[in-house]
């Protein structure tokens, strides 16, 4: 089949697909960002950061480990198919929180939430079926541009939501939200084929040695970030993910028909983009949360620009609109100009921003304007990764390729988190005593900002690594 997806006709018209999906994606976009808003309630209902952090933690690992794998399953299955188990899964996640104040019960209702982080490369996976060839840049575009928008939005819902109400009102919320995605995707979404293989699901064991060994990574990154590499609990974690990681490359290197195919990701126009994304993740998808220290942070410190945590927000939030507004033109952009020189593009946005913020931080305005740089870079590369990698993986394991980069995308950020938080807390945390607290130093902050500038320049770099024109695989 020349265009590697499902059939060359659409029986369904373009955006009667690709709008249900847009309102599907809203539920994990939302989940995760609005619950941000509610955190002060939250440890003052717990206790402490520590068990707040889980209702964040936990969801981070779900969506991370079922990304892949519910992904995976959607190629096999049916995408339509999957896609429904997971908004179910997700909506019951949301009910349940909404209906209880005990902290364990929480921690399981947002570990059946972030199975939502599955719906993306689900879309992805459904529109390289369903949409013709011409027209899968823009989709993955719009579904995009919805994750951006809604991230954004998220905080600033989140915030009126607990103005107004107590932080279960958040999850009411995302009940109401799950359990219409659910019924527009049942409604207008046609059945789909599954495309399951003889003996493709006999592998179970690859899959399930593949959760522990993510779990594990991002546990052990997380509680070295509060511990130390070296603590003997850190040291566990990562010594048994690299065990599983170790025995899943074995198993799937060693079966025919593997669960989640390692050789996927080696091939080179699956793994330069991914590459690429580790070095964006690394660095400036750590903008967001810097430059929410940065804004808030008091001025007769010597540094940050003294906002408060509500128009800290708003800093960020132009960013995220102009990106989200910007990420369907990028579609076009691809087709005529090229994935490489659009990715180029992107870095060297993020990179300039980044550079720039070293020396001109001290202009609120002058921050929005950059911020509104680096986030249109951010957009272009958000799209441009996954669109490569869509057409470049074969048809049968396209939600699986889309899924494991969610994966790498995230651990690399949970790296960066910890790398930006060095740097600071290195750089000086000093600058000055306000309200009992200790700040990082202009200085430390100018190191970060150069930090994400170099990532970024990394990733303008491996940009050459990317393909010229989009290369449409037909193997199954």
């Amino acid at each position: 089949m020349a265009s590697g997806a499902a059939s060359a006709e659409e029986p369904r018209p373009f955006y009667r697909l690709v709008i249900p999906l847009m309102v599907a994606e809203l539920v994990a976009a939302l989940e995760l960002t609005m619950l941000y808003a509610a955190m002060r309630s939250l440890v003052a209902e717990f206790g402490g950061t520590a068990q707040a952090g889980w209702l964040v933690t936990s969801f981070m690992l779900s969506s991370a480990a079922g990304a892949a794998l519910f992904g995976r399953l959607g190629d096999l299955l049916g995408r339509r198919n999957i896609l429904l188990w997971v908004l179910a899964l997700s909506t019951f996640g949301s009910a349940l929180s909404s209906v209880t104040k005990d902290l364990e019960w929480l921690i399981v209702g947002r570990t059946m939430q972030g199975f939502a982080g599955a719906i993306v490369p689900l879309c992805f996976g459904m529109i390289r079926e369903r949409v013709s060839p011409d027209r899968v840049s823009l989709g993955i575009g719009l579904i995009s541009s919805t994750v951006t928008i809604a991230s954004a939005s998220g905080l600033v819902i989140g915030g009126i939501i607990i103005d107004y109400a107590d932080w279960t009102m958040i999850f009411k919320v995302s009940t109401a939200l799950g359990v219409f995605a659910f019924l527009i995707v049942w409604a207008f979404i046609s059945k789909d084929r599954p495309l399951r293989k003889a003996g493709a699901l006999d592998d179970i064991l690859g899959g399930m040695l593949f959760v522990p060994a993510v779990v594990g990574l991002l546990l052990g990154i997380s509680h070295s970030a509060q511990h130390g590499l070296f603590d003997a609990t850190s040291l566990a974690w990562f010594v048994g993910a690299t065990f599983c990681l170790v025995a899943w490359i074995w198993r799937e290197l060693s079966v025919e028909n593997p669960l989640l195919d390692v050789r996927l990701l080696a091939r080179p126009e699956v793994a330069w983009p991914n590459i690429m994304m580790i070095f964006i993740a690394l660095g400036v998808y750590q903008g967001g949360h810097l430059m929410a220290l940065f804004g808030q942070q008091p001025l007769p410190t010597g540094a940050g620009l003294g906002l408060s945590a509500t128009m800290a927000g708003f800093l960020l939030l132009p960013a995220n609109i102009f990106a989200g507004v910007a990420a369907p033109f990028v579609a076009s952009g691809i087709n005529r100009f090229g994935p490489r020189n659009v990715a180029r593009l992107g870095c060297a946005m993020m990179c300039s921003a980044f550079a720039l913020l070293v020396f001109f931080n001290n202009d609120v305005a002058v921050v929005i304007v950059l911020l509104i740089i680096q986030g249109i870079g951010l957009g272009i590369t958000y799209v441009t990764a996954p669109v490569i990698i869509v057409h470049a993986s074969p048809p049968d394991r396209t939600s699986e390729a889309s899924g494991m980069m969610g994966v790498i995308r995230s651990t690399a950020m949970a790296i960066g988190a910890q790398t930006v938080a060095t740097l600071l807390a290195a750089g000086g945390s000093h600058a000055g005593d306000h309200g009992g607290h200790t700040f990082p130093t202009e200085a430390a902050y100018q190191t970060a900002f150069l930090y994400v500038a170099g990532t970024a320049f990394i990733a303008l770099l491996l940009c050459q690594k990317l393909p010229k024109k989009l290369a449409v695989s037909s193997h199954l």
